[in-house]
């Protein structure tokens, strides 16, 4: 597991709230001011909001496999040897490890609904070569993965009659 930290633009936003509640302190609370001047109360605002925001911000970490930002390139990984047991979160979690995860498909029979035994994972590339790197032959529920890079899915012939 992972800690998994807000996109940077909640610091953004953590920074504004401490300004904001920094000026709402001088401003909504001028009694304090008969022992402090405006500047020393602007600066205990400002540290004031700043801690709620870094407590607010603090709330958003997450712990789990690292879901994908819209950023980057992806890669399709090819998982074979499947157990028919796996679970798709189980998987984000084994390739959550190395890089953020995209999406996650285990292939199913179109009669039956029943696992194929494979499936693919669609992550970002800096850590899609990570994870084929570390999992190919690595046993999950009792069978060794066959982890390699997806190909592109080739367009079907329509079977006219």
């Amino acid at each position: 597991m992972k800690l998994r930290f807000p996109p940077a633009a909640t610091y953004g936003a953590a920074l504004i709230l401490a300004v904001v509640l920094a000026v709402a302190g001088l401003l909504l609370f001028p009694l304090l001011t008969l022992e402090f001047d405006g500047r020393t109360l602007f600066t205990l605002g400002l540290a004031v909001g700043a801690f709620v925001a870094v407590i607010l911000t603090a709330v958003r970490l997450e712990v789990g496999p690292v879901r994908a930002a819209d950023s980057g390139e992806t890669r399709s990984i090819f998982v074979g040897n499947l157990a028919y047991r796996a679970s798709k979160d189980e998987l984000e979690q084994l390739f959550g490890q190395y890089g953020v995860v995209r999406s996650v498909r285990i292939m199913t029979d179109r009669l039956t609904r029943r696992p194929r035994g494979f499936g693919f994972v669609e992550m970002e590339a800096n850590g899609a070569l990570a994870a084929i790197k570390a999992l190919d032959g690595k046993d999950f529920h009792g069978r060794q993965l066959k982890v390699n890079e997806g190909n592109d899915r080739k367009p079907r012939e329509s079977q006219a009659a």
